[in-house]
């Protein structure tokens, strides 16, 4: 069972106690990401999160700050997304108290010193040149200029090489202070620490947080448009990467349970229906798979998969029609496995305190709304055929079809035709 306190400056606190667990883990959620940027800072959510590990007064440096959780056995990091930028570090549960300190210290109290955010700049470039050279990491970036064309969503989380060499210290700090806020912040902890030593230990770290006047911008709202749907850019390598995407369901949609049973039976794990049918029947990729993505206003269903480029058109031929198939071919069994496949996988993840933490702090910053595993499971168990096959009928549509590809391409003509484009 979790618990939830709110503190007077309005930051959330959700806690669950583990108390066969050694370890304890702490997850700082902010509720901000790359789709409250403007184009001219775009990245700079992604910058901020990279600065707050270079130092403060009481540990001036990086290495400081990383010994301070290394030196106990912990791990610490950091991730920016879309919506989120999460800061979360996972220590043995007798240093629970140090390994606070360290996080708050991070959120609260970063220098900003000028050279070290010159260091990260050249570090950010260096990111971008990188996903920039793996074109599977390319094609990702791709499919999301075509599902949220003229948007931050279609945006680089971690913006361009000339918006990140844009960005100053002020851009930094006014937009921490329009974010970053303790009414804005959720921290999660789970392990074995008791809730008493919690709230303390919260109280104590962060109960003087000013909220500020200030309130957290709203995100800018996605409305879909016609646009491209197909986006390629070739490059001599030995296979093409693509990845075939629909627009899905929002994290506030009822059916995303659905929509995720939907997911695990067409493309997660070796006995989902692609990986079956594009992998062990007609040899055509090593990987494939699928995924959904769930943001809070807008959402998509993916598959993605790298080929040898003489098999592009016929794997591509091939997904399109397994997305089909799953219209008027899906089974009470399929239904069954997908269930149990997903409530064993919840199930693992939640053994970890890091996962739990996650889990819990993950929904109250997106959603306001914490739901207990039990709850999903019931949920879950509440997906009937009839429904699978109604949103397979209300998402699968060739005209909705979004292609992106990185690899040797002669000519797109060809694609186009395949997703209605033409």
């Amino acid at each position: 069972m979790y618990h939830k306190t709110v503190l007077p400056n309005g930051l959330r606190l959700l806690s669950q106690e583990m108390p066969q667990t050694l370890s304890v883990s702490i997850c700082l959620f902010v509720g901000t990401g790359s789709r409250y940027e403007t184009e001219p800072i775009s990245g700079i959510s992604h910058f901020i999160e990279h600065v707050l590990f270079r130092g403060t007064e009481k540990r001036p440096t990086s290495r400081a700050i990383s010994e301070s959780i290394e030196g106990i056995g912990g791990i610490l990091n950091g991730g920016t997304d879309r919506e989120t930028t999460v800061y979360w570090a996972k220590a043995p549960r007798d240093h629970f108290v140090s390994t606070l300190d360290t996080l708050s210290d991070m959120l609260l109290h970063s220098k900003f010193d000028p050279s070290d955010i010159e260091k990260e700049r050249q570090v950010i470039v260096e990111e971008i040149h990188m996903s920039e050279d793996q074109p599977d990491q390319k094609a990702c970036q791709l499919i999301d200029t075509v599902l949220w064309p003229d948007h931050p969503l279609g945006r680089d989380i971690a913006g361009t090489e000339r918006s990140v060499g844009a960005i100053t210290r002020d851009d930094m700090g006014g937009y921490m202070a329009r974010h970053y806020l303790p009414q804005n912040t959720v921290v999660a902890i789970a392990g074995g620490v008791a809730r008493k030593d919690i709230l303390s230990a919260i109280n104590d770290k962060f109960g003087d947080w000013q909220p500020g006047s200030s309130v957290a911008p709203p995100f800018p709202p996605f409305i879909r448009t016609d646009g491209e749907r197909l986006i390629a850019e070739t490059r001599d390598i030995e296979q093409d990467h693509f990845l075939l995407a629909l627009p899905a369901l929002s994290i506030a949609d009822p059916r995303r349970y659905t929509e995720s049973l939907l997911n695990v039976i067409l493309g997660e794990g070796m006995s989902s229906r692609l990986f079956s049918e594009i992998r062990d029947k007609m040899g055509l990729a090593y990987a494939i798979h699928s995924y959904a993505e769930f943001l809070k206003d807008t959402g998509a269903l993916t598959v993605a998969a790298s080929v040898d480029p003489d098999n592009l058109l016929k794997a591509i031929e091939a997904v399109i029609k397994e997305l089909n198939l799953l219209k008027s071919t899906l089974t009470a069994q399929e239904l069954a496995k997908a269930k149990e496949l997903s409530k064993g996988r919840l199930a693992l993840r939640l053994e970890d305190s890091r996962h739990v933490a996650s889990w819990l702090g993950g929904q109250e910053i997106l959603t306001a709304e914490v739901l207990t595993p039990e709850e999903v499971i019931k949920r879950i168990e509440k997906v009937t055929l009839d429904d699978l096959r109604d949103l397979a009928d209300d998402l699968i549509r060739e005209d909705r079809m979004r292609l992106s590809l990185v690899g040797p391409v002669a000519d797109e003509k060809p694609l186009k035709n395949l997703i209605g484009a033409g």
